[in-house]
């Protein structure tokens, strides 16, 4: 199996530079049935997270673009279950890393996760402040 780097993943959602989008998307045209490539849950917090404050991308284009993402035979998300929460909370409101980490915990057993952010509580059900 073979990783992909944030920058990869966005040159395929943005389509900002020809070159390189040709040349992962070609990559992953060649990938072979049932050999595909990984995009890890750190990757997938920082596409949301540079789709938001580098492009601009609505909370619907960015829902959207990682929906498509999990659909596509040639890649895999780390923990699509946990993935697929955190976008089903992100389009509801929550931050996305935020529901990732809640996600992420509760498929590990966690009966919560404790923070600071009183924010996160109000949008998270897994999320407990700790004062």
């Amino acid at each position: 199996m073979i990783g992909l780097d944030t920058n990869v993943v966005l040159r395929l959602l943005t389509r900002d530079d020809s070159k390189q989008f040709n040349a992962a998307k070609k990559y992953l045209e060649r990938r072979a049935v049932g050999e595909p490539a990984l995009i890890n849950r750190l990757v997938i917090a920082e596409v949301v997270w540079t789709l938001e404050s580098g492009y601009h991308y609505t909370r619907a284009q960015i829902a959207d673009a990682l929906e498509g993402l999990l659909k596509t035979a040639e890649i895999t998300l780390e923990n699509s279950s946990a993935v697929r929460s955190a976008l089903k909370a992100y389009r509801s409101g929550a931050g996305f890393s935020d529901a990732l980490i809640c996600a992420t915990n509760s498929d590990a057993g966690c009966e919560s996760t404790l923070t600071f952010d009183r924010d996160a509580v109000k949008k998270l059900p897994g999320f407990r402040t700790l004062v």
